[in-house]
């Protein structure tokens, strides 16, 4: 499995991919990754849902320190070609930042990268589902 880590940030923001973000506002019906990490979670590492991103497939890790979201690994991303791998590398990072950032796997989509960016989403709600939330 291949490994994305947040050292990319800082040329994914600066390079962008031609879009605002766009607010991933779900309903609950439909939504389902809307979870909020408002109130302590159970320290440790949670696997997400291997999440389907048309390309290719989403998975993450979650580290939860004194109850707190503090980290996410990507254990898998949408890599099978040029493109893909370079989608990934502007939006995975970002949507880490902002979730960690947020508490929660409720982050905006990025414009580009809608796919990636929901299945980011929903494998970060699952793994934050085991944590406790």
């Amino acid at each position: 499995m291949k490994r994305l880590r947040k050292g990319l940030l800082a040329t994914s923001l600066a390079v962008g991919i031609g879009g605002a973000a766009l607010s991933a506002q779900q309903s609950a019906a439909g939504g389902g990754y809307a979870v909020e990490a408002s109130h302590a979670l159970n320290s440790g590492l949670y696997v997400g849902t291997r999440e389907f991103a048309f390309y290719g497939y989403v998975k993450v890790q979650a580290t939860i320190r004194n109850g707190r979201l503090t980290d996410i690994a990507i254990l898998e991303f949408p890599d099978h070609a040029g493109r893909s791998r370079y989608i990934a590398g502007v939006a995975l990072p970002y949507l880490v930042q902002e979730a960690v950032s947020v508490q929660s796997a409720r982050v905006d989509l990025i414009s580009g990268a809608t796919l990636t960016s929901e299945a980011f989403a929903r494998s970060l709600d699952a793994a934050l589902r085991k944590a406790g939330a």
